[in-house]
């Protein structure tokens, strides 16, 4: 399975010195053998805004390349990025590419909102914005691929095999194993967020 789908406009593409995509989050998960599937899920920007914000809330910097301020200069300022500036495509014009892939299913195919027409706000009742969400998913079993999940737990042991210590997904399982153990920790910086 596939999904990605645009969102408000907080991005602005290689080039250019405000937003016009969204974080624009490419997300796919495909089952395998003796496993738990394998998800993977990241923004096309350099960091999510989530992220952003919370680093700018504990008054840190993010790393260059993360944004631009409200002026289209590059900062590491977190807060000059929160306060009316942009994130900014992981890997320049690569991740630029991905995010207009992004665009071009989730809203030019779907007839959804570009990112640079989604509104600031939601909807009156929406949970989101009127941005589209593109889906595609794939049954191997219907496509003469019965056999897909061994071969990804295969490709996936070749990988570890090769010295990879981190697979997309574990660490995201280790958490949620983690606080259903013991919960959910809560920093005065979420605290204050979640109050807002």
């Amino acid at each position: 399975m596939t999904a990605v789908t645009a969102g408000v406009p907080n991005t602005a593409p290689l080039g250019a010195n405000s937003p016009v995509y969204g974080t624009n989050p490419l997300a796919y998960a495909a089952p395998v053998a003796g496993s738990r599937p394998l998800v993977v899920d990241f923004a096309t920007s350099a960091m999510s805004m989530g992220d952003v914000t919370l680093t700018a809330n504990e008054g840190r910097q993010v790393p260059e390349g993360t944004g631009l301020d409200s002026e289209g200069q590059a900062t590491t300022d977190a807060a000059k990025i929160v306060a009316g500036g942009s994130l900014l495509p992981f890997g320049g014009h690569k991740g630029a590419a991905l995010s207009l892939m992004v665009e071009l299913l989730a809203s030019a195919l779907t007839g959804g909102d570009f990112s640079v027409e989604a509104a600031p706000g939601k909807p009156e009742g929406a949970a989101s914005t009127q941005t589209g969400q593109f889906l595609l998913l794939i049954d191997p079993n219907r496509g003469g691929s019965a056999d897909f999940a061994a071969r990804a737990a295969q490709l996936i042991g070749v990988l570890r095999d090769a010295g990879i210590e981190r697979i997309p997904a574990d660490r995201r399982y280790r958490t949620r194993d983690e606080a259903e153990a013991r919960g959910i920790p809560v920093t005065p910086a979420i605290r204050a967020l979640l109050a807002t």
